[in-house]
């Protein structure tokens, strides 16, 4: 795992200080070396490319970004995991291929020698690296399938540059900090920007599954890797449900096998749901010591510390707690507001069980993340199906007459709101599931933006990502359907880029088996109907973990791993809140109707309006502070 780094010039004249300060940002992302190299394009200008690195496999100096590889004069920075590599590394070497290390990155490298660009289908892993490619004089930049590792660039005249944080672009003091007005709004609606958009007006956010070919001043982005299109049918295929359902716990338990591969100490995030509880049980299946983590709250409906040590104690592990309070949430407050590359409107949980697994003498850990996404485990599931029949049979007038009635002032709620703007045809978004994930409704991101910010929101970007969301869509079924979005939307913009910055400030290394490629293509190529069952949770996912799971945890309701922001924000964080909402930020003084903000505030402590309402403005005058001028 690392941090990398890059930057061309035309100017050969560098100040190589530049590339020290964009690495020096991520040092928590690579504590264990730093390397740099300096590349002389033959059609002229300098390529500098660095690296920060957190060794996780071979710990030995042989691992050392960037990488030459001496057969091509190819230079490759890395960042990630190939969890494969073994498997390739023997293919590779039954090809003729020699290896001077045991290290992951030295099989990307020679692999990417001997495949080129095809080298990508046959990685199994979260990863994004760039290449330097000698024979070619280009410049290779890619981001794993799910996109569960970043890669930000910008591009000016005369320059281009890319980083694993947005922040660190922004601390070569050479990428201007302006604000973007479409990154805003997708962060207001939806709680997180949607890639490729980012804050910075000059800054973009490589798509995951895609590639970047850079030569001589221009640039095109490619997508090598995509969702399944459509679920797989049984009708003549001679495959029984249960061959189906094995070949998903082999995939579930391959995942979990291969993340397991570590020379530094590795644990796992253990909440006591199913997700997690499914991760850990199969991580024991594979045999060796377990360590699991877990945080809980002294507030008892949101404390799971009972449910995640039943766990821990049926599989045998070594279980680790943390207790949080308000007063540990206001001592750490700052640095975990602080660690968001991007403004998010989640992540705090993560910060708190990173910090506690690392401090647990941890380098590694396993995540349960995606199990709601690819097996059905969300609310939206189940309502947003409904949504689709009602688009379907009830006429336009009807659906325009029922959100009339909903837009009343007497039902002020953000639910009511969101519906209403729905049913009116309001919203702008070409499915219903954008509602489910809707922060702040589009009308209300409308009243939020000064007029003339507003106007310099580019919504043809959405338009451009909607329409290939929906030309994935219009094969799949309704529940992969929703699942396709629930990967693209939330998953990848919120909870696996929370994952990434929330983890790697605290220099710990956290893997997804769930979003494992492989798991994830199987999944979404069986019917959906095989996720949803009555009132049973999650019921491939269970069938296929190999072994019974406590009934205890199956009936538990669905309940997501969150702090308890509503009873904390109307008590000691209450002045802090207030004091931050007191007024705007000179970034963002010109930009949002201030006003609009202090009324959101009092509707929520008068109990209408939800505290993610409140907390996504606490979290962007922050982050703004941090990092943009006026």
């Amino acid at each position: 795992m690392c941090g990398i780094a890059g930057w061309f010039e035309e100017d050969a004249q560098q100040d190589e200080a530049r590339l020290g300060a964009m690495l020096l940002q991520m040092k928590p992302r690579g504590p264990d070396d730093e390397g740099r190299v300096a590349i002389s394009p033959t059609s002229g200008g300098r390529l500098l490319m660095g690296s920060r690195r957190l060794a996780i496999l071979d710990l030995s100096p042989a691992g050392h970004q960037p990488m030459m590889d001496p057969d091509t004069g190819n230079w490759l920075a890395y960042n990630g995991e190939i969890f494969n590599f073994r498997e390739l590394r023997r293919e590779l070497q039954d090809l003729g291929c020699d290896f001077r290390s045991h290290c992951d990155t030295e099989v990307l490298l020679t692999g990417y020698r001997v495949w080129g660009e095809e080298v990508l289908a046959r990685l199994r892993g979260m990863f994004a690296f760039a290449v330097w490619d000698e024979s070619r004089q280009r410049l290779l930049l890619a981001r794993d399938p799910m996109g569960v590792k970043p890669l930000y660039y910008h591009e000016a005249p005369g320059r281009f540059m890319f980083a694993s944080e947005l922040r660190s672009l922004l601390a070569s003091e050479l990428v201007p900090r302006e604000l973007d007005a479409t990154g805003l709004d997708s962060f207001l609606k939806f709680g997180a920007v949607q890639e490729p958009l980012t804050m910075v007006r000059s800054i973009r956010l490589l798509p995951a599954g895609c590639l970047l070919r850079w030569k001589q001043g221009s640039y095109h982005i490619k997508r090598y890797w995509e969702l399944p299109a459509a679920p797989e049918l049984l009708n003549g295929s001679g495959r029984t449900k249960e061959d189906r359902v094995e070949e998903m716990h082999q995939a579930l338990s391959d995942a979990v096998r291969l993340r397991l591969e570590s020379d530094v100490p590795l644990g796992i995030f253990l909440s006591g749901g199913i997700d997690s509880t499914v991760v850990a049980s199969l991580a024991a299946q594979h045999g060796g010591a377990v360590k699991t983590f877990s945080v809980t709250f002294a507030e008892q409906q949101f404390a799971e510390g009972a449910m995640a040590q039943r766990v821990a104690k049926l599989l045998g592990t070594e279980h680790h707690e943390l207790t949080v309070s308000e007063d540990d949430l206001l001592s750490a407050l700052p640095g975990a507001l602080a660690a968001m590359d991007q403004p998010t409107v989640d992540g705090i949980n993560t910060y708190f069980v990173s910090r506690a697994t690392k401090q647990g003498g941890v380098t590694v850990a396993l995540s349960g993340l995606g199990g709601d996404e690819l097996f059905a485990g969300y609310s939206s599931f189940t309502w947003v199906p409904r949504m689709e029949r009602a688009e379907r049979w009830i006429p336009a007038w009807g659906r325009h007459l029922a959100g009339s009635m909903l837009d009343s002032p007497l039902l002020s709620s953000s639910r009511s709101r969101r519906l209403a703007g729905w049913l009116q045809e309001q919203d702008g978004f070409p499915h219903p599931f954008y509602l489910s994930r809707l922060l702040l409704a589009p009308a209300q991101v409308a009243n939020l933006l000064q007029p003339d910010w507003l106007m310099q929101v580019r919504f043809q970007d959405y338009a451009a990502e909607f329409a290939r969301q929906q030309r994935l869509l219009c094969s799949q079924d309704t529940i992969n359907r929703v699942s396709c979005l629930e990967l693209l939307v939330y998953l990848g913009n919120t909870l696996l880029r929370d994952a990434d910055c929330m983890s790697m400030v605290h220099s710990l290394e956290v893997r997804v088996p769930l979003v494992d490629d492989v798991v994830t293509q199987i999944a979404l190529r069986m019917p959906g109907a095989w996720k949803v069952s009555g009132r049973k949770r999650k019921p491939l996912l269970v069938n296929a973990a190999g072994r019974p799971l406590p009934p205890e945890i199956l009936a538990q309701p669905k309940r997501g791993f969150e702090f308890p922001w509503s009873q904390w924000m109307q008590g000691q964080l209450r002045p802090v809140i207030e004091e931050v909402l007191a007024e705007p930020c000179a970034a963002l003084k010109p930009v949002l109707r201030w006003e609009y903000v202090q009324k959101l505030w009092q509707e929520f402590l008068a109990g209408r309006v939800h505290w993610s309402r409140v907390w996504v403005f606490v979290v962007l005058q922050n982050w703004c502070e941090q990092h943009l001028t006026a």
